[in-house]
């Protein structure tokens, strides 16, 4: 067994002691979405890469639409679960018509944009009124992030690839983290015509599980974070946000 297979197996012995880590964020994502879906809705996956996780559900309605938004024709190109695909830069223009969108969905994806503000602006103008944003991201203030930010991008590329390689070809981006915290996202949202709800994780300890030291110490962070509430120190969040009937 080698020294990071030990660490992990160690984590694995502790994490049932930290209740915080039993919550599955993505998986509040995925039913989030999944219970947004109607019959004869028109679907933006922003970012949506090589996959679509939610695209077998969209079986159950009639005449469901889902259109990938990319920045990279490549990543898109593997891409077999939507009917449509866009190379477009969200930050600057989304080349769909006007509130003609039913629900727009991203996961992992806004920490990577350099001027979220201008992308919200962008995707309140596409949705239809009483139309969803439901999003995952991580926390700008997470501990993995602030390593991340004070790293050069190639090094903590490498570092990624190294201790989880399963990240290899769906992770590793540029992150920026523009905007990324409850009360920035609370803030741009809003004045971008949105009513939101949002969802916080704190369980960021498998980026630590190559060392059992580590994932110790972000575990009890996480914990007492959680515990007391601190939106802004969380892991991960989750948000729907619901674009007011009055903006058109």
């Amino acid at each position: 067994m080698s020294f990071i297979d030990f660490n992990k197996k160690m984590c694995k012995k502790i994490e049932p002691l930290f209740s915080n880590m039993q919550f599955s964020i993505s998986g509040f994502y995925f039913n989030a979405v999944k219970n947004k879906l109607k019959d004869e809705q028109i679907v933006v996956d922003i970012g949506g890469g090589k996959k679509c996780i939610y695209s077998a559900e969209r079986m159950s309605f009639k005449q469901n639409k889902i259109i990938v938004v990319d920045i990279s024709e490549e990543e898109i190109q593997y891409n077999e679960d939507v009917d449509e695909k866009i190379v477009a830069d969200v930050t600057k223009f989304i080349p769909l018509d006007d509130c003609s969108i039913d629900m727009v969905t991203s996961a992992s994806v806004l920490e990577h944009l350099p001027n979220l503000a201008a992308s919200i602006k962008e995707i309140s103008r596409i949705l239809k009124p009483n139309g969803y944003f439901i999003s995952l991201l991580p926390n700008k203030f997470a501990l993995f992030a602030i390593i991340n930010q004070c790293l050069p991008h190639s090094l903590s590329k490498k570092i990624l690839y190294k201790l989880r390689p399963e990240s290899k070809g769906v992770g590793g981006f540029k992150a920026y983290y523009n905007l990324c915290f409850f009360k920035a996202l609370n803030n741009v949202l809003r004045e971008n015509g949105f009513d939101v709800q949002f969802c916080f994780s704190y369980h960021q300890s498998g980026y630590f599980s190559f060392f059992f030291p580590f994932f110790l110490i972000s575990a009890i962070w996480d914990y007492m974070m959680c515990r007391l509430n601190i939106k802004n120190f969380c892991a991960y969040i989750c948000f729907i946000a619901k674009k007011s009937s009055r903006q058109a």
